[in-house]
């Protein structure tokens, strides 16, 4: 690596997380990967595998669309080469968070999400308060050709009490500490796409 070259992509999101919390990378995967998993969540939606979101836990979840208005469907390993090809490289960063942040992170879990137009998620956290396994968030967005008045912004609450609105742009892959940054998705005007995602480790779950 020369003085002046950027650091990879796994390096930054690391010094990232060290220094502020949270990372935000631009074209962070091949733009061939990015298309790929597009094509697949849209697949998947329009085949009726993609289903509304609900809130809370299992065994007490409820569907309210003024909370969040997503369809999900999650996502496991061996079903498609370009949903393997998304784990692996969030796997390679399971690794170096645990080698070099010592965060003690077991396993990953994420879905595809896709917000019909109009669709919104409320301001909440992702770690639940009596369940604190999930410890680090990820977004990728899947979104092509997005300009600034489609909105669907995803608006991260950062320590000093301002907010910073991600455009949810192809490519754009936001990283964040569960615990610690409030977030909502603001209505757009037009289908959103992302892989949502929580690299948990063990820790205190629901009684």
């Amino acid at each position: 690596m020369t003085e002046h070259s950027t650091p990879p992509l796994l390096d930054r999101i690391l010094d990232d997380l060290a220094s502020q919390g949270w990372s935000l990378q631009t074209l962070a995967l091949p733009a061939e990967l990015t298309t790929a998993l597009a094509a697949e969540c849209r697949r998947r939606y329009a085949a009726g595998a993609l289903t509304r979101a609900a809130i809370g836990r299992a065994g007490g979840q409820t569907l309210d669309e003024s909370i969040r208005g997503d369809h999900i469907q999650w996502l496991a390993a061996g079903e498609t080469a370009t949903t393997d090809a998304y784990l692996g490289v969030l796997d390679s960063l399971r690794e170096r968070l645990n080698r070099e942040l010592f965060l003690g992170l077991e396993d990953y879990e994420c879905h595809f999400a896709l917000y019909p137009p109009g669709s919104f998620y409320r301001r909440h956290l992702d770690r639940f308060r009596d369940d604190d396994r999930r410890t680090v968030t990820t977004v990728f967005y899947l979104n092509e050709d997005w300009r600034p008045e489609h909105g669907g912004a995803l608006r991260i609450e950062l320590a000093d009490g301002s907010e910073h609105d991600v455009p949810p742009a192809a490519g754009t892959l936001v990283v964040f500490m569960s615990g610690d940054f409030p977030h909502e998705v603001l209505p757009a005007s037009r289908e959103r796409l992302s892989v949502t995602g929580w690299y948990r480790r063990r820790g205190n779950g629901p009684l």
